[in-house]
């Protein structure tokens, strides 16, 4: 009976490890978040690619973007099961996705000037206060 309430005992604890590990549940279970830098003339549209793993809410800042620029996000996958409606929006997976792909459509207006404008991507688990920030750089040519 000792060794039956013993391994029973074991087989819940290893049950529990288990289950706690690192969000995601992926390989590694670590937050990351990885951009690209982008180009585009006045009135082009500049695609910033995004790549992040044990992701659960994917948001951006205009670090140095201008409030009047349109900021938009496409074919991620997999798709988010929510978007909260805020500006700029958050993007939700429920649960915690171990792989995200997708782009961040920038539209450069016909009077911008040229130069350098930074634009930070970040994203969390949603259950914690962990955060990735990517940086990514868009270029607009003269």
């Amino acid at each position: 009976m000792r060794t039956r309430r013993t391994m029973l005992a074991l087989s819940a604890g290893m049950l529990c490890l288990a289950g706690c590990g690192a969000p995601g549940g992926g390989p590694g279970g670590s937050l990351s978040i990885d951009t690209s830098d982008a180009t585009a003339a006045p009135g082009e549209t500049a695609r910033i690619e995004v790549q992040a793993s044990s992701v659960g809410v994917m948001t951006w800042q205009l670090a140095e973007i201008p409030e009047n620029w349109q900021v938009t996000h496409e074919g991620f996958e997999p798709e988010p099961t929510a978007v909260r409606e805020s500006y700029p929006p958050e993007l939700v997976w429920d649960p915690v996705a171990d792989s995200v792909t997708g782009s961040l459509a920038v539209a450069v207006p016909d009077d911008a000037s040229p130069g350098e404008y930074a634009l930070a991507v970040e994203a969390g688990t949603d259950a914690s206060d962990e955060r990735a920030v990517s940086e990514a750089t868009v270029t607009v040519e003269g």
